[in-house]
């Protein structure tokens, strides 16, 4: 590469240097100029050869000197309208071009636009998120999910089972049992001092399954395999199935907590179907919600006991701090520790 082309390529296009500008302004007072007369520049204009011919190229290239139609060795200068037009108009041009192939491109793509997004959001629907509208098909539903399970149940369940949830339970809990798959459930204190709950969960301890309860469980959830979760449905009847990865991972993650902070369901440690070690955990529960003020039915609700045995409790905590009212039984519960974090056993 030359010197000339050297400081051609390092100068920005459509640059004007002083020297192409004094040399387009010397042949514009002539009108034209022959390839031959431009050697009296070099001394009119005080330029070197060099700079001469780089800025007779740069005025070419920008279109502010032409090649008279007769003659070719003539150059004549030409307007700076001129030159625009001839310069602008191919890229005015193509740019138009550009973009109607950029708008023909979009309306093309974006008609495709609700064919994929209600694709998506079906397909979603029916592989991530599954609403079961009817108790009838939420069996139907948990009952086909549980005979493809293959490693693990994981379930937490609120309150006390009906007879007929524990009917229709119990034999299909055994099946998966018996077929090697691991079943962990928590249940609510009071199953320990309900008879009916208290012989089912028995007979799944003994079969294998690993139970424990605590005094709060939030709302029921079923994990299969650690790959669907099924959850109630809080706007109807029915229930949700979920099977986004992320989502069922949090929901496990979570459920795993409740688990680490529930204590062993042991039928053996309490033959006379009393609390046993839950006794304390459920008392405890209790003070928490006295102390914070809420009311007999709002316990009871909470720790899925009836309003009647709500009572009975408070009373007998009340005996046993020697408060004479409940906000009096909150300031001995506290004072004594007794309204700490729960024990330890869980």
């Amino acid at each position: 590469m030359s010197a000339q082309d050297h400081q051609q390529g390092n100068r920005p296009e459509g640059t004007i240097t002083a020297e192409a500008a004094n040399l387009y302004q010397w042949i514009l007072r002539r009108g034209q100029v022959s390839r031959e007369a431009l050697a009296d520049a070099t001394a009119a204009l005080g330029q070197s050869a060099e700079e001469l011919a780089e800025a007779l190229a740069s005025l070419l290239n920008l279109r502010l000197l032409r090649h008279a139609p007769e003659e070719p060795d003539v150059l004549v200068p030409s307007s700076p309208e001129s030159a625009v037009a001839e310069l602008i108009a191919p890229l005015e041009f193509e740019v138009r071009q550009r973009q109607r192939r950029m708008e023909t491109l979009e309306a093309t793509l974006s008609a495709f636009n609700p064919i994929y997004f209600n694709t998506r959001h079906a397909r979603n629907q029916r592989e991530a998120i599954d609403i079961v509208d009817e108790v009838d098909r939420v069996r139907v539903t948990l009952a086909g999910i549980a005979r493809r399970c293959s490693v693990e149940v994981f379930s937490a369940h609120p309150g006390v089972l009906s007879d007929r949830a524990i009917e229709e339970s119990l034999p299909k809990d055994l099946e998966m049992l018996q077929r090697g798959i691991r079943i962990r459930t928590v249940h609510q204190h009071p199953v320990r001092v309900h008879p009916r709950m208290r012989h089912f969960l028995k007979e799944l301890v003994d079969a294998g399954c690993e139970v424990r309860t605590r005094e709060e469980v939030i709302d029921r959830i079923i994990i299969f395999d650690r790959e669907t979760a099924v959850i109630p449905n809080m706007l109807a009847s029915g229930a949700v199935v979920l099977r986004e990865p992320s989502v069922v991972d949090y929901l496990y993650r979570s459920l795993e907590q409740i688990w680490a902070s529930a204590l062993p369901f042991d039928d053996e440690a309490t033959p006379n179907g009393g609390y046993g070690v839950a006794g304390d955990d459920l008392k405890r529960a209790l003070l928490h919600l006295l102390a914070a003020g809420r009311k007999d039915e709002y316990i009871a609700r909470k720790l899925s006991i009836s309003v009647r045995t709500c009572r009975r409790h408070i009373a007998e905590i009340m005996h046993d701090l020697g408060a004479e009212s409940r906000f009096q039984a909150g300031v001995l519960a506290r004072q004594r520790g007794l309204l700490d974090d729960l024990t330890e056993a869980g």
